[in-house]
């Protein structure tokens, strides 16, 4: 049997998903059940909803100052949640 055809699980899983051009929804469900890991429970408790589409990631929030503070760290916040995923998925961050 020759190794250059097998896959791993994951591997395998991915490009199903590819695939199905499920990106998408499969990372904003994932950004949502991680979301208090990534930013820690205060911020999630202040945040109303967060949406994922094409690498840009919306985050509502119901604190002006906490919007405030996060539109300053923006990209701190960017290179932590690609960090988390050990990917580039997200691209650009908005707040509202």
């Amino acid at each position: 049997m020759s190794d250059h055809n097998t896959k791993s699980l994951g591997e395998a899983i991915k490009a199903f998903i590819e695939a199905m051009k499920w990106n998408d929804s499969f990372n904003q469900a994932s950004i949502r059940a991680d979301w208090e890991k990534i930013v820690g429970s205060d911020i999630a408790m202040n945040t109303t909803d967060v949406q994922f589409k094409e690498g840009v990631l919306t985050i509502s929030l119901n604190s002006a100052a906490l919007r405030q503070e996060l539109h300053m760290r923006r990209k701190n916040l960017l290179a932590h949640i690609n960090e988390f995923y050990g990917t580039e998925m997200v691209k650009e961050i908005r707040l509202k």
